[in-house]
């Protein structure tokens, strides 16, 4: 099963905000275009919070709040931030 992953304006929003604060920007993008992929596919698996339909997702930059609709087979980004594993 593939989901559609739509990500909320606010949330890109937050990634250029994240681009900026890196020495490589291009970081952020790798890792949201990475996670969505991955979020399309195997939404159920990710994330170390899990609540319900609610997950939050932690990459090397970038954290994610998202809730999976399992009838209408989507994935909502509904908010991300910075996210640091040092």
């Amino acid at each position: 099963m593939t989901c559609a992953a739509v990500w909320a304006f606010a949330t890109t929003l937050a990634l250029g905000r994240i681009a900026a604060t890196l020495t490589n920007p291009a970081d952020a993008d790798r890792y949201a275009v990475w996670m969505d992929s991955i979020l399309r596919r195997y939404p159920f698996a990710m994330g170390e919070s899990r609540f319900g339909a609610d997950r939050i997702w932690y990459a090397d930059v970038i954290g994610i709040w998202y809730q999976i609709n399992d009838v209408s087979i989507t994935v909502q980004v509904l908010s991300g931030g910075p996210a640091r594993r040092h």
